[in-house]
């Protein structure tokens, strides 16, 4: 079986696969809040603890397949796998097989997560594509119906903005963050709450319009991913909202890295 571990800058999302290829169905998943003190041993423990409750062992597990952009945090991972399981080791950048060709002025530069994403959309759709990640910070890429990673935008992320507004307003409540169907609110909480929604609604609706022109994409698809994706699908923002992207990424990179 294969583990994939798709670590951000807040959270690790652990995935659990079977070894066949074209099979991107997620037996399990779970994430983990991402710590820069943290050990490789905290992160075993965590593993097991995931396999166990899934009916799995460490034997189960021949191999791991992951992307970072934690730096700090690549050489725990590794760790992490060679002292509690057995296998190979794959990990994510611009200079393995990724079945797509990164026109990105300096390819190193590519987020790994970005290049996973923009791989399976590739492998399945075939199609011009604008691809969302809504984490820490939201990133908006181009991917074109030839396979040509082609770059993109990069905005702070949903809970980013807002925990900075709460941070700097001492007067404003923390609020949660959800679909709105109005802009207007009579009440403060309300208020935040429309703000949030709807500047993050507008900008990426206006951002993914002026890239779709840039690019001269016709019949784009647009795809979206990450914690906050499926509030914005209530207004028809995406075609497509799939959550488990990242990790099933994962498992095609292993796919044909193998």
């Amino acid at each position: 079986m294969i583990l994939v571990l798709d670590v951000g800058n807040t959270n690790i999302e652990f995935g659990l696969f079977h070894n066949q290829k074209g099979d991107f169905t997620i037996l399990s998943s779970a994430r983990y809040f991402t710590k820069i003190n943290i050990t490789s041993d905290e992160l075993g423990f965590f593993a097991l603890r995931f396999l166990e409750v899934n009916g799995f062992t460490r034997k189960d597990i021949n191999r791991l397949v992951y992307s970072s952009v934690v730096p700090q945090l690549n050489n725990k991972i590794e760790s992490l796998f060679t002292t509690y399981f057995s296998g190979t080791i794959v990990k994510v950048s611009s200079d393995i097989h990724l079945g797509i060709k990164n026109k990105y002025k300096n390819p190193a530069e590519v987020g790994s997560d970005r290049l996973v994403n923009a791989s399976l959309v590739y492998h399945e759709y075939k199609k011009n594509a604008v691809i969302v990640d809504m984490g820490t910070a939201t990133t908006v890429c181009g991917l074109n119906a030839d396979g040509d990673y082609l770059g993109g935008v990069i905005i702070p992320g949903v809970l980013t903005a807002s925990q900075a507004l709460f941070d700097k307003a001492a007067k404003l409540p923390a609020v949660s963050i959800s679909y709105k169907d109005k802009v207007l609110s009579d009440n403060t909480i309300g208020a935040i709450e429309s703000g949030i929604y709807f500047s993050n609604f507008y900008a990426l609706q206006g951002i993914m319009k002026k890239l779709i022109a840039e690019l001269q994409f016709d019949n784009c698809l647009k795809i979206a991913t990450g914690g906050y994706s499926s509030i914005f699908q209530k207004d028809g923002l995406f075609d497509i909202v799939d959550d488990g992207l990242s990790i099933k990424g994962l498992k095609h990179i292993s796919d044909i890295n193998s």
